[in-house]
């Protein structure tokens, strides 16, 4: 018995496909054949297609905006209307198709501003967000 790791290939759709599906995770299958997917990898086990992933482009979502008076509520939403019009056509053009954010606890009421004005959705209830950086694991491993 042997398990090797390898990059997917268009044959392998069905076999990663069928396991998305026997997790029974509520998310729908991506469309891994799109070119945002940079990264898939499979494991097969004694020939068969036992576990995936894949590392898909998206950009995080920052936002800087002074505190201060400056201006009033109203105002200060029409600045962040126009910013993010701006930003999500330019990652448009430069061929992303996903944003994410990550809104820090007792920002709840600017939620409902993201997904009323500005189109978020929220994604997962009860789902906690992790992130880690590629390069530790490359150096890691070429050193």
């Amino acid at each position: 018995m042997t398990a090797i790791i390898r990059d997917y290939r268009i044959k392998d759709f069905r076999a990663v496909k069928a396991i998305h599906e026997k997790t029974q995770i509520d998310y729908k299958f991506p469309n891994i054949v799109s070119p945002l997917f940079l990264v898939k990898k499979v494991m097969e086990y004694d020939g068969k297609v036992v576990a995936a992933c894949g590392l898909y482009v998206q950009v995080e979502c920052y936002l800087w905006m002074d505190p201060t008076a400056w201006a009033d509520p109203e105002t200060k939403m029409a600045a962040i209307e126009v910013l993010d019009k701006q930003a999500m056509d330019a990652a448009w053009l430069k061929g992303i198709d996903q944003a994410c954010l990550w809104l820090p606890p007792g920002m709840e009421r600017f939620g409902e501003r993201l997904t009323e004005d500005l189109g978020f959705t929220k994604d997962r209830d009860n789902w906690v967000s992790y992130s880690k950086p590629t390069e530790r694991f490359f150096n890691a491993n070429h050193n």
